[in-house]
């Protein structure tokens, strides 16, 4: 019978006898009955798991007995068993311990001492998911004094225990020390004591494994590699936990570390990077069934290096005492280059897929390999020595070019590899180079013009080595804000030749994309001008064939090409458009490749010499995608933002087609179409049409005689409707702000009603950043026509709440929490200028202040917190305002001036939008006149073709807040407006003091 089955039915000795029969028979018949009690605790053993039926749970006793049968597995003479029983052990305690299983760390200790291989390796599996998922830290002063002594004697004891187990020791070791540095943060003085007399003999330990070379066993030999990796990975851990007990042995350590990267260069060359490499002897499975190969033990070398290259004791390794280089430091990025050369694998996968070729090879790749490893070795070491690294860098780069040139002269075919790989390394840190040169204090040696001269010259000609010819494309564009006219007059055509050439493969095009990018970004127009066709044409070409990455990098060198000269670019706009446009049909749904697309439609739409066909070719194609049934929301979303590039980088007024044609189709989509990137992207391209062409949205009419205006403000009023998500609306606030500040007077029948479901909404939604976009409306209002404003809201009652009220304690309580560098502006100015206002109504307010801490509260669950919800101080109105802007005056000091406050989360707590039950008023309310005030008082923007979207024109982007916020508290200060100087004597803390007295003292 199924062992599950007699769980269910047989009394609980009947069924441990049946298991201990089974422990006690085959092999086979033992692992049955291990693979069915994993099954059997794994899906039943608690009512939370997924399998428990209506919440069933084992008897106690049954699961007394399971504990008694499946312990004694771990000392199992068969190795699969141990794997199993240790498994379902790990689950089990997961759950019981301690509180059920008290003795379970008696019984693995007990293994521990045993002196078996099997128990230990047993015991061993189940201690390590113990100590890092149910251990705490508070049982740990008590567990690790008898823990880590038999850690540490199995360790050490490496003719009993294989390389996994002690590895095993080793993991475990490291996270005790992860739990004591948490434990420091309680108690410090326990956890400094715990580990202090310990690292001494840990560290010795560590230095003879890392000493040790497995000599004719490749396969113990890379089961070594394992041992090593959890060592480094435990120094590491040590360093960063706990560096001043470890300083000291680092130089002992760093030794056979850097021998082991000195070492195994070889053996990574002929395994890897040579064409003839042994591909059998890459990895190992080791006892356990893991694979380990020693790539990924140079990984953790490459890491020990980086953490510990900056600490004081080993930077005599880098630096003389006279602070130059040390041969040392030349030998080490001798050998990291040796790491970064191109392995057989790369090279023959990425002349066959470009897409590889271009995310591999990206700065900020994704891909992790020995190479990427390298370079981030390299950068660190160049962070932290900037001058010694470049002349030590220098001198390993004349070593490898100089060795290059000798195996090439010997006939070596891989000569070209490591001079790639040389031309990587400076390339990688270009910018770090020319600052470096640009800076005659630091004193670099670095002969970049030699090698200009005599290598990369040398190596755009070596078509029949691809790779090395791009690394030379790409290494030139990363010069180019520095390169002399020659070169840059002759490094360009090579590039363009090599584009468009029909012989050149997959690592030379993409090559040259990267560098005439490079090219048309940093060079002077008149080294680019001749050859902009060129560009424009080769990207185009290969358009048809791209896919994801190399995609777009061809947009991005397009984008970069049609910048060069407007006229130039117009006239191959019928090749340019329909090419882009092909790419977006191909891809409308792909979120990042039309983000591309979009840049480049942008600067077709930038170009007023390119526009008008622009617009002629693009318009009756967004329109039949518009109208077009049964497409996903996604690909209208996508449309919509290639309207808005056109509409923003437009005339204004814009041609009428895109009101007569383009305006109705985009309101339909707006009205039919439930989806939130679509309602986002229209309320967008809204904003855009009434920045742009207000006044031919308010003559449109359609057949009924509805205006376009009319169409506007229902789909506002639509988007502001509480039983729609906020998410839908989260760009209505700006769109509002757009419609008051163009329509002007045209709207003052409906504004009374736009304004109130603003309100509406903000009394019941908590999702930020949809308050942000409400609160900035009445933000701009107050900023314009404060005292209208003010009227309207202190009129307006709503669930027996002014208007007012709703909206100051909302804005108060979430002004914090707003982003963005123009809207933290607009909030901070309107702040402040209510702050002026001399009104009873605002004098009285009182808005959440700080949190009520209760000191017996305990831990504070999420029930706890529903059913007892934090408390709240109240504090008057001016007096949080004042405390609001001091915060953000503090933000705009230096950091040496204003004391740093600890960041907040925000929208941390992932709640869904709520769907509300309030619905809004839009019926016919008591008319505001006054409104006609805000109207006719908010300055229009006079710049008609100010199309920035960034609002770089705008008075309050513009605005200094340091500047701004200092000379207004001053004057708060001396004129002591609303009781200022008392409120800040009284009410505010020591940080918000401090920061106040710097700008009133300034």
């Amino acid at each position: 019978m199924h062992l599950v089955i007699l769980f269910d039915r047989i009394p609980c000795q009947s069924c441990s006898s049946y298991c201990l029969a089974r422990f006690s028979r085959t092999s086979k018949t033992n692992i049955l009955a291990a693979l069915s009690l994993k099954t059997y605790v794994t899906t039943r053993w608690t009512p939370k798991d997924d399998l428990s039926p209506n919440g069933f749970e084992p008897p106690q006793e049954s699961k007394k007995a399971v504990r008694e049968i499946i312990v004694t597995g771990l000392a199992d003479s068969e190795s699969k068993i141990r794997v199993v029983c240790a498994y379902v052990v790990s689950k089990i305690a997961h759950d019981d311990f301690p509180e059920d299983w008290p003795h379970l760390l008696d019984i693995l200790m007990s293994y521990l001492k045993s002196n078996s291989a099997d128990s230990v390796h047993g015991a061993m599996r189940v201690l390590l998911e113990m100590v890092k998922k149910d251990i705490s830290i508070q049982q740990l002063p008590q567990i690790g004094p008898v823990l880590i002594p038999e850690l540490y004697s199995i360790l050490t004891r490496d003719t009993v225990y294989s390389f996994r187990t002690r590895g095993r020791a080793v993991d475990i070791f490291s996270s005790c020390v992860q739990m004591l540095s948490t434990l420091r943060e309680e108690n410090p003085a326990l956890a400094d004591q715990f580990i202090a007399p310990i690292i001494p003999q840990w560290m010795q330990a560590f230095s003879v494994i890392l000493n040790h070379h497995v000599q004719g066993n490749p396969e113990k030999a890379t089961e070594e590699y394992g041992l090593k990796m959890e060592v480094v990975k435990c120094i590491c851990t040590i360093s960063g936990e706990f560096p001043k007990y470890i300083s000291t042995s680092l130089p002992l350590l760093f030794e056979p570390i850097w021998m082991d990267l000195f070492n195994l260069r070889e053996r990574y060359v002929a395994e890897f990077v040579s064409e003839t490499g042994d591909d059998g002897a890459e990895s190992f499975q080791d006892s356990d069934g893991n694979e380990i190969g020693f790539q990924s033990l140079l990984y953790v070398l490459f890491d020990f290096v980086a953490a510990a290259c900056t600490k004081k004791t080993v930077r005599h390794l880098f630096l003389t005492p006279e602070g130059t280089h040390t041969s040392f430091f030349e030998q080490l990025l001798y050998v990291y280059i040796i790491y970064m050369q191109i392995t057989q694998e790369q090279a023959e996968t990425w002349l066959s897929d470009a897409n590889q070729f271009v995310a591999d090879e990206e700065d900020g790749t994704f891909t992790f390999n020995a190479r990427v490893a390298a370079i981030d070795v390299l950068l660190t070491l160049q962070e932290a020595y900037p001058a010694p690294f470049f002349n030590a860098l220098g001198v390993a780069l004349q070593r490898h070019i100089g060795e290059s040139n000798e195996a090439r002269a010997a006939g070596n075919e891989e000569w070209w590899k490591v001079q790639e790989a040389c031309l990587l390394a400076i390339g990688r840190l270009s910018e770090e180079l020319m600052e470096s040169l640009e800076d005659e204090s630091q004193k670099i040696q670095f002969d970049l013009k030699s090698l200009f001269d005599h290598v990369v010259l040398e190596d755009m000609k070596a078509a029949e080595y691809p790779f090395l010819q791009g690394r030379a494309f790409v290494f030139a564009s990363e010069f180019a804000k520095i390169l002399p006219a020659e070169m840059a007059a002759q490094y360009v055509p090579v590039a363009v030749h090599a584009l468009q050439a029909p012989a050149s493969g997959i690592p030379v095009k993409i090559s040259a994309l990267r560098a005439l990018h490079n090219y048309c970004k940093y060079l002077d127009a008149q080294y680019v001008t001749p050859y902009q066709v060129n560009i424009m044409e080769g990207a185009c070409q290969l358009l048809p064939s791209a896919t994801e990455e190399s995609l777009m990098l061809l947009m991005d060198t397009l984008g970069s090409a049609v910048r060069i000269n407007g006229e130039v670019a117009a006239k191959y706009e019928h090749i340019l458009t329909p090419a882009v446009l092909d790419i977006w049909k191909r891809f409308p749904s792909d979120s990042i490749i039309t983000s591309y697309i979009l840049d480049v439609f942008e600067e077709f739409a930038k170009n007023p010499h390119y526009a008008p066909a622009l617009y002629a070719r693009t318009l009756p194609f967004l329109n039949q995608v518009f109208t077009a049934t049964g497409t996903d929301p996604t690909v209208y979303s996508s449309a919509v933002d290639l309207l808005t590039a056109m509409i923003t980088y437009g005339p204004s007024p814009l041609p009428n087609e895109f009101s007569e044609q383009m305006f109705p189709c985009l309101m339909q989509l707006a009205w039919n179409v439930p989806d939130n990137d679509l309602l986002q992207s229209a309320q967008e391209c809204l904003r855009r049409f009434m920045i742009k062409d207000c006044e031919h949205i308010i003559q449109w009419r359609d057949p009924a005689g509805k205006s376009g205006l009319d169409y506007v403000i229902h789909f506002v009023a639509k988007l502001l409707d509480p039983a729609n998500s906020e998410s839908e609306a989260l760009f209505v606030g700006d769109l509002i702000v757009t419609l008051i500040q163009k329509a002007g007077s045209n709207i003052a029948s409906v504004l009374p009603d736009l304004l109130n479901a603003v309100l509406v909404r903000l009394e019941t939604t908590s999702y930020q950043p949809f308050i942000q976009s409400l609160v900035l409306v009445f933000a701009h209002l107050i900023i314009n026509q404060q005292d209208t404003v003010l009227q309207f809201l202190t009129s307006t009652n709503i669930n027996n709440k002014s208007g007012l009220e709703i909206l100051m304690n909302t804005w108060c309580d979430n002004h914090d929490s707003f982003s963005g560098y123009y809207s933290l502006k607009v909030s901070d100015i309107a702040l402040s200028k209510l702050l002026l206002v001399n009104d009873p109504r605002l004098q009285s307010m009182t808005v959440k202040g700080e949190i009520v801490v209760n000191p017996d509260g305990g831990i504070v669950t999420r029930s706890r917190a529903k059913r007892n919800p934090d408390q709240y101080t109240a504090i008057p109105l001016y007096t949080k305002i004042i405390k609001l802007l001091v915060a953000d005056l503090g933000n705009t000091m230096p950091n040496d001036q204003a004391p740093q406050e600890d960041a907040e989360s925000v929208g941390d707590e992932g709640e869904d939008w709520e769907d509300l039950d309030d619905d809004p008023t839009f019926s016919s309310r008591q008319e505001f006149s006054f409104l006609s005030d805000i109207l006719a008082n908010i300055p229009d923007d006079e710049d008609d073709e100010e199309n920035d979207p960034g609002l770089k024109d705008d008075p309050i982007y513009k605005t200094d807040m340091k500047e701004y916020l200092t000379d207004f508290f001053r004057n708060c200060s001396t004129h002591n407006v609303n009781h200022f100087v008392e409120i800040c004597q009284h009410q505010l803390n020591d940080e918000e003091k401090h920061i106040l007295s710097l700008a009133l003292n300034a």
